[in-house]
């Protein structure tokens, strides 16, 4: 294997302007969105927040056989400020940031687009979390407006999803716009989520050639329905489509024609208990399938004709397998057209094995090994492999 990444640690003083900048751009989320949650007093604010940081490792082998390899120190924090405005209202803002021994500086801003398409890069710092939330008495309806973590996932010690997931492991993503949950029938809720689409890119986990460049493309949205009520071991279902207008180049960035990009997702889990002793089995199942792709010579599949649009999960966890230890397996995998899913890369097959140990109330740690593979490569070449894994501490406050 190659030699590792050059080390660019942080130097004292690099962590200390993360600091005051995280301190500043708090402060700054305060003033501006705090001062419409007026005549509340400030002892009705409440603080929390929680770390994730550890070490990650990965190796990869190319396509054409050479080998590279690095390794750094991770972590994230997010500090929240919430206030209730009612019975009924509340605002809630969250300053998030990314930290890394090979991150290059810091980087403070407040936008509608994230610098990279996986979101926001290692030295950044931003809001995550900016909005009035809605909850109707007697768990009626739920309405968000502003900024907001939206996620439906398999449950699981290696939860994961296809579609929309905010912000999994040490990832910074957020959903500008509107969501509206509701109760419709039988344990059923739908939900309807409306986000803005920066014309310089997503906020959220997108693949290229995803781009929203198009007027037509200002907005994405979701519908989802979705059961949580236990039937049997059954404890979740529910059925999804997301619609975004204009954003997908399939002929490649460069060329003007754009489609519409839809996709539709399917998930289910189901528990059982395991003995007397606590421990339970969680297992679940996702599937989702683009209904239109780019073609091959854009994702560089070596094919001639288009993408396949399909993509599935599925995931088995044991929990208390001894007191507080979890152990879990996800496998899953997605073609090239499937473009959306912040767990799953595009073009890849993925299998990866995760513990954890919950050795306080509010504190974790976890260690996860996991490989993924290429599925379709050009002629003459092999599948791309990476290996990888981690082992970092969680903590809420």
């Amino acid at each position: 294997m190659s030699p590792p990444v050059s080390d660019r640690r942080c130097c004292p003083a690099t962590i200390s302007a993360a600091i005051r900048a995280t301190l500043l751009l708090a402060a700054t989320g305060l003033v501006s969105f705090g001062a419409v949650a007026a005549p509340a007093d400030a002892d009705g604010w409440q603080f929390s927040g929680d770390f994730r940081g550890g070490y990650f490792a990965s190796e990869r082998t190319a396509r054409d056989g050479s080998e590279s390899d690095e390794d750094a120190f991770n972590s994230r924090i997010r500090l929240a400020f919430e206030r209730n405005l009612s019975e009924t209202w509340k605002f809630r803002t969250r300053v998030a940031g990314r930290f890394g021994t090979e991150q290059d500086d810091i980087d403070v801003y407040l936008r509608s687009y994230a610098p990279t398409r996986g979101g926001a890069d290692l030295g950044d710092i931003t809001l995550d979390e900016a909005y009035f939330g809605y909850q109707a008495p007697d768990d009626g309806l739920r309405f968000k407006v502003g900024r907001m973590q939206t996620a439906f996932a398999v449950p699981g010690v290696a939860s994961k999803g296809l579609d929309r997931n905010d912000s999994p492991n040490i990832g910074v993503n957020w959903t500008d716009g509107v969501h509206l949950d509701m109760p419709v029938a039988g344990g059923w809720r739908g939900h309807v989520i409306a986000q803005y689409q920066d014309s310089k890119g997503s906020s959220s986990v997108t693949a290229a050639p995803l781009d929203f460049s198009a007027s037509g493309s200002r907005t994405t949205l979701f519908l989802g329905m979705e059961n949580k009520q236990r039937v049997g071991a059954i404890t979740q279902r529910m059925l999804s489509l997301t619609w975004m207008p204009d954003s997908l180049a399939d002929l490649g960035l460069a060329n003007p024609s754009r489609q519409d990009y839809v996709t539709v997702d399917a998930r289910v889990a189901a528990e059982w208990p395991l003995g007397t002793a606590g421990a339970r089995f969680v297992t679940g199942a996702e599937v989702g399938y683009a209904l239109e792709t780019p073609v091959d010579a854009v994702s560089g599949t070596g094919g001639t004709g288009d993408t396949g649009g399909l993509a599935w999960q599925v995931q088995a966890s044991v929990y208390d397998f001894a007191p507080d230890h979890n152990i879990g397996v996800a496998i899953g995998r997605a073609d090239a057209g499937w473009l959306i899913s912040p767990d799953y890369r595009p073009n890849d097959s993925s299998l990866e094995v995760r513990y954890q140990w919950q050795f306080l109330p509010k504190t974790s740690m976890e260690a996860r090994v996991r490989e993924r593979r290429e599925l379709e490569h050009p002629a003459g070449t092999r599948a791309r492999v990476d290996r990888d894994l981690y082992v970092r501490v969680s903590h809420k406050f």
